[in-house]
């Protein structure tokens, strides 16, 4: 048995998508168990069959989630306590765009973009961080964007949200560094994935993939790599970092 089996499960959220569904993979490739979660509760089953072989879903237990609503996570956590499920690691996966001119931009969408990312982060880190704390070992790994460094036009609420993200990233680090839990940030670049091929031609990826230096999108298993590493014990003694995943695309002084 590995040590991550005996640590506890992951939790992801978003986990349905190109990217959760990446790093669900990688993670119980490695024997971690993983609590899979995601909005779309009218597609979980769906995707277990399309994606999971008979071995993989026995590792993977499914729960619908939206993370802007505080009733839902709590949900969540009463019934992972009664299951004797800990949570080791936790991934906050979960977020969404939405672009709008700063004259005209819909609040509601404005509030929505903000509460799915930053306010996600923040229920899902609050729900889980105490448990770690009592355990003296979490890993949390949030998401950010390169729109918090360098914002596309017409990305207002977007850029904050993910600038609102590391910040809280960081100063969650510093509060919980004592304790042996780590928190750390992933900004993914272009990546490539079924859940935007489906609504962007190929040819977008191709030629936005031009102007990065190493000529190609990303791929969704090569941000699971770099999640398995802030899982993993060789991270250990990184805390409160910023990985910019993006083939190059940005660079951040």
């Amino acid at each position: 048995m590995t040590r991550e089996i005996e640590r506890g499960h992951a939790l992801i959220t978003g986990a349905i998508g190109g990217l959760g569904t990446a790093m669900t993979k990688k993670l119980i490739s490695q024997g971690i168990p993983v609590i899979g979660c995601d909005r779309k509760a009218d597609e979980l089953d769906g995707w277990r069959k399309q994606e999971l072989d008979a071995e993989q879903s026995k590792m993977v237990t499914l729960f619908p989630l939206d993370v802007t609503k505080e009733e839902h996570v709590e949900a969540v956590v009463t019934e992972l306590a009664q299951r004797g499920i800990d949570i080791a690691y936790l991934i906050n996966n979960a977020g969404i765009q939405g672009p709008g001119k700063a004259w005209d931009y819909d609040t509601k969408t404005w509030d929505r973009v903000i509460k799915v990312n930053m306010y996600g982060s923040f229920y899902m880190s609050r729900a889980f961080s105490k448990s770690m704390v009592d355990a003296g070992f979490g890993r949390i790994l949030n998401f950010s964007s390169s729109a918090a460094y360098n914002p596309p036009r017409d990305w207002g609420s977007y850029a904050a949200a993910k600038a609102g993200v590391l910040g809280y990233s960081r100063s969650l680090a510093q509060d919980l560094a004592r304790y042996g839990v780590t928190v750390n940030c992933i900004v993914p670049g272009l990546i490539m994935h079924e859940g935007l091929r489906s609504t962007i031609p190929d040819k977008f990826f191709e030629n936005l993939g031009k102007d990065i230096p190493m000529k190609r999108p990303g791929k969704p298993e090569e941000i699971a790599e770099a999640a398995a590493f802030f899982m993993s014990e060789g991270s250990s003694y990184v805390t409160g970092q910023t990985m910019h995943v993006n083939g190059g695309m940005y660079m951040p002084a």
